[in-house]
């Protein structure tokens, strides 16, 4: 598979996780849009939106690497990764949405759980210095875009401790990081490696 078809497929399977996720949110009562224009309660916006997002974390991750090459160890983080840890690191932020719909009504919990999760899992990873920054900058942009997005009235939160959204949900984002990373890995390895 040539990298364009595999940068494609991360984008899709990414908005695709995410958007499964955000159906469960609508079920769950964790949010709720309020002009839905899908079956599952969601915003005609959302798949494209998370094409969209993806598509932005991709160039920033590619970016940031980059600039940032000379002052923090990003060797692995850019080299050829595999799809298992791929499939894996999906599995756990899979895993933290679907906690994050069914546990809302208990956002101090979540949060302590999500943060916490996060610290146990960036305690044995790798090139952790680009981890954390990472987790932080989707940290913030996520609660950022989605509380610009709730101002807005394009969505509501259940609960919303900090700016529109909820006070767990940068901890979600930090585990999307860890994703991220391994989705970018697989994304952009090899040419033409399986």
């Amino acid at each position: 598979m040539t990298r364009d078809a595999r940068i494609a497929v991360f984008l899709v399977v990414g908005a695709v996780v995410a958007t499964g996720g955000d159906a469960l949110h609508v079920r769950a009562g964790t949010l709720s849009y309020p002009s839905p224009a899908l079956p599952t309660g969601q915003a005609w916006f959302v798949f494209p939106g998370f094409v969209a997002a993806f598509s932005l974390m991709a160039a920033v991750y590619a970016a940031a690497a980059r600039a940032l090459s000379l002052h923090l160890a990003v060797a692995r983080s850019t080299s050829p990764g595999e799809i298992g840890a791929f499939v894996e690191a999906l599995a756990a932020f899979a895993f933290v949405y679907g906690m994050s719909a069914y546990g809302h009504d208990d956002p101090t919990l979540l949060a302590a759980l999500f943060y916490g999760g996060f610290v146990a899992r960036w305690a044995f990873t790798y090139e952790r210095a680009w981890a954390l920054g990472l987790a932080l900058l989707l940290a913030v942009g996520g609660v950022v875009g989605e509380g610009l997005m709730a101002a807005g009235g394009l969505v509501a939160y259940a609960h919303a401790e900090v700016f529109h959204v909820p006070w767990w949900l940068g901890g979600l984002y930090m585990h999307g990081a860890l994703a991220l990373r391994e989705g970018m890995r697989w994304a952009w390895g090899a040419e033409e490696a399986g």
